[in-house]
């Protein structure tokens, strides 16, 4: 992946997964925005729950039949913004990237088919995928504490914006230590009321596998 970021994040496609999560207009989708079009020869398929994707090198499709058919034709980029928004047609999203190798899958508004409650094996088998099959899952979510555990686990990068629940943020806490908290409004914290809040549109990265975080601006 080429890297014009002004932070420190350094991602192998096709060996790790991402989790980027925040409240609504907090900076998700443009930060996600950003990373596909840093991609350069890497195999990548959004799922556009939203119709919020733009990359000049992608095809962008509306039917989930099509999106394999680009795809197999050697398009490197795909963007699914469905007309059919229903489970099945997720479900055949997942099932679709599963068959293949060598591909990120980007999708946005995760919450909306997969929680804790509901884990679909579809979505699941993306996540828990051996990497010799070379697939990655970029999990886009503004509700990080209804996504399935296996999401954050299994991811080495995480994103984390603002967040109004507290739900959330204890959720975060195995993943980002005390300073999760700093992602909420300062009145509704239990911990870290000292520190400042971010900025608006800033973010809090870590990669699980080195040390303490930083905080970064999209």
């Amino acid at each position: 992946m080429s890297n014009d970021t002004p932070w420190d994040f350094n991602y192998t496609a096709y060996n790790e997964d991402i989790i980027i999560v925040g409240k609504k207009s907090s900076g998700k989708t443009y930060l996600a925005n950003h990373i596909l079009r840093a991609f350069t020869n890497v195999s990548i398929i959004v799922y556009d729950f939203q119709w919020s994707f733009h990359d000049s090198r992608a095809v962008v499709v509306h039917n989930i039949t099509e999106v394999f058919k680009v795809f197999d034709a050697g398009q490197k980029h795909v963007i699914f913004q469905p007309y059919d928004k229903s489970e099945t047609a997720f479900v055949q999203y997942c099932e679709g990237i599963f068959e293949r190798f060598n591909c990120v899958a980007l999708i946005d508004e995760a919450h909306v088919h997969v929680s804790k409650m509901k884990t679909l094996k579809a979505y699941n088998n993306l996540i828990l995928t051996v990497r010799t099959r070379g697939i990655s899952v970029i999990s886009i979510s503004s509700r990080p504490a209804n996504l399935p555990n296996n999401a954050l686990t299994n991811s080495r990068h995480i994103f984390a914006f603002k967040l109004n629940l507290e739900s959330d943020i204890k959720f975060l806490q195995s993943w980002l230590g005390d300073q999760a908290w700093e992602l909420l409004p300062k009145e509704q914290r239990k911990k870290n009321i000292e520190m400042d809040e971010l900025p608006e549109h800033s973010f809090y990265y870590r990669d699980t596998e080195k040390g303490a975080g930083m905080v970064g601006k999209i």
